[in-house]
């Protein structure tokens, strides 16, 4: 059976029951789907995805839900692309209106960073509730990293609308380094699908990629060294790539 949609008067009137029981301050960052509702880029959405900033506040936060008679979804009707999100918590009403609620991080990826809560508006304020919306081409990055195919018409839906390309290029370094992990080959490979599926090229597709290719290859050489093979040729026949390549990968390491 297909969930159902709200729109984001509905998604007003929870805020107000939040705000109405909530008993000490919490900040929420809207960083899903939900947040092209508010942009007016869809008429409506199945859930909101939520990050706070610490414990304390996922505590207040999900025990006031609790208190409003959200509940876990049943196991059986949460998909596989649902649960990679790994959602610090999912809470669900009566109408099947669900909150997917991060702390930090999402999808164990993509970190709150400074520049992003900066670029964050408040779009509500009430009692002890905040609600700022993340800037679209954060809400992009969010959307590229992830696995789930329908993310890939709301990324359209957000170029389409325009977007500061160079902020979501930046943005996607930064993550990589301080998470130690290639966003930038994940991205890539979601702009690639952008632009087969739905006829958008981003500006940024080939910097994204040349630079998740160099990344790989030192990735790739620094396995081998770690593995014994510390020579221009050992590297070289272990990868299966010319000697003049391995040295110039090793020059840039260096």
């Amino acid at each position: 059976m297909q969930r159902p949609s709200f729109d984001k008067k509905y998604l007003s009137r929870e805020f107000d029951k939040v705000a109405s029981k909530i008993a000490k301050p919490v900040t929420l960052f809207i960083i899903g789907g939900g947040g092209l509702a508010f942009y007016g880029l869809k008429e409506a959405t199945k859930d909101i995805d939520v990050i706070l900033q610490n414990p304390s506040e996922f505590r207040i936060l999900t025990k006031t839900l609790k208190d409003l008679r959200y509940d876990t979804p049943s196991p059986h009707i949460i998909t596989k692309a649902y649960r990679e999100m790994q959602a610090n918590e999912i809470l669900e009403n009566e109408d099947g209106f669900r909150w997917d609620i991060f702390i930090r991080q999402v999808c164990n990826a993509i970190t709150l960073s400074t520049a992003m809560k900066s670029r964050a508006t408040e779009i509500y304020a009430k009692g002890f509730l905040k609600v700022l919306l993340a800037a679209k081409e954060d809400l992009f990055l969010f959307k590229g990293i992830t696995e789930r195919e329908v993310d890939l018409d709301d990324m359209r839906l957000l170029a389409e609308s325009g977007l500061n390309w160079n902020i979501i290029n930046q943005e996607c370094q930064n993550q990589s380094t301080s998470t130690g992990r290639l966003w930038e080959n994940a991205l890539y490979q979601k702009l690639i699908d952008l632009r087969e599926k739905c006829h958008i090229e981003a500006p940024i597709e080939k910097t994204l990629g040349k630079r998740a290719e160099e990344k790989l290859i030192e990735i790739t050489i620094m396995e081998e060294i770690k593995k014994g093979n510390n020579t221009v040729s050992a590297i070289s026949k272990a990868i299966e790539e010319p000697g003049y390549f391995v040295r110039e990968s090793l020059n840039k390491l260096a």
